[in-house]
């Protein structure tokens, strides 16, 4: 394994996932695939924050400013588990791992396959913001920006799992 492979992004368990008590599901599948958890923190959003989460330019650009302004209220409106993974190649097996975000397309094996169904479609007659429980980076550049938006450096810890050989080597 190359340290060079080695990348990490973000996730959140957005407060939807967070009242359905389903952030130790979320967690263990990313643990069990090899992935180690180098962040933690569960926090009720600012304003602020979800603002320079989802950047403007990115989104209301893209999607309109009242799509931005649903995105922003929702995850402010309860807790969020923001966590930080560590792994080969990360954030494209994280993605997959997620599903679509749209979970209605999203296939069974997922994170939101097997625990979400909402459209696009139900969510734009609602006026609301989709419901898809998580939350990951969709770029190497945009886990190193929400990292930044979420955690300090010191937030973040480095260590071995006991399941990787050179761990052994080191004792």
């Amino acid at each position: 394994m190359s340290k060079a492979n080695i990348t990490r992004t973000l996730c959140l368990v957005k407060p939807d996932g967070v009242r359905r008590g389903l952030t130790g599901d979320i967690l263990s599948r990313f643990e069990r695939a090899g992935l180690r958890i180098v962040g933690l923190k569960l926090l009720v959003p600012t304003d602020e924050i979800a603002r320079k989460h989802y950047r403007y330019e990115d989104i209301a650009v893209r999607h309109g400013e009242d799509v931005w302004n649903r995105l922003v209220s929702f995850l402010c409106s309860g807790p969020v588990v923001a966590f930080v993974l560590e792994g080969v190649d990360v954030v494209p097996v994280v993605r997959k791992m997620c599903g679509s975000t749209e979970p209605a397309a999203s296939p069974p094996g997922t994170i939101r396959g097997d625990f979400c169904h909402h459209t696009y479609e139900y969510t734009n007659l609602k006026q609301g913001s989709v419901r898809n429980l998580i939350h990951a980076s969709a770029t190497d550049e945009e886990a190193d920006y929400e990292i930044s938006v979420w955690f300090e450096p010191s937030e973040l810890v480095s260590y071995k799992k006991a399941d990787h050989a050179e761990h052994f080597l080191d004792e």
